[in-house]
């Protein structure tokens, strides 16, 4: 059993919440490259459900697949905008979506408003919290072996 997918959590739906602005694409990755080694590394971490992604940020010039992710474009220095955008989708994502369920948040800061939506959520339904709070690194090696890195910065709430 894996400590990020515990029991129904394995099967259960995902929806990603991503921050493309605090939690870049590293140089040596395209946009789908990047979205393609996650979805590898939810898998790899026992996960078999669907995956649903939301990103958050300046998407000028990044090649992101045109199906499989929802494209929120705000320009560079909107981090309240963005923000608050992300936390809307995180509600209403919630409303949408059955428990269980698990929600990933890939966040370069972790405000207290962050925080108080996930202890409210947590509370009130039966949702899996991965907040993934540092900067997004996602390895691809030739072998199409990929993991998110360091470990340590993933928070299980």
């Amino acid at each position: 059993m894996s400590d990020l997918f515990p029991g129904d959590f394995a099967a259960a739906e995902t929806g990603i919440f991503w921050d493309i602005e605090d939690c870049k694409i590293p140089d040596d990755l395209n946009a789908g490259d990047a979205l393609k080694n996650i979805k590898s590394a939810l898998s790899s971490d026992g996960h078999h459900g669907t995956v649903s992604v939301r990103a958050y940020g300046d998407t000028t010039g990044l090649d992101f697949p045109s199906e499989g992710i929802k494209l929120n474009h705000f320009p560079a220095g909107e981090r309240y905008a963005r923000q608050t955008k992300m936390l809307e989708d995180i509600v209403s994502w919630s409303a949408e979506h059955p428990e269980p369920s698990t929600l990933f948040l890939i966040v370069g800061d972790t405000s207290r408003d962050f925080l108080d939506v996930v202890q409210l959520l947590k509370s009130k339904k039966n949702y899996n919290f991965i907040i993934y709070n540092f900067i997004l690194y996602v390895y691809y090696q030739k072998t199409e072996h990929s993991y998110l890195a360091p470990i340590p910065s993933i928070l299980l709430i």
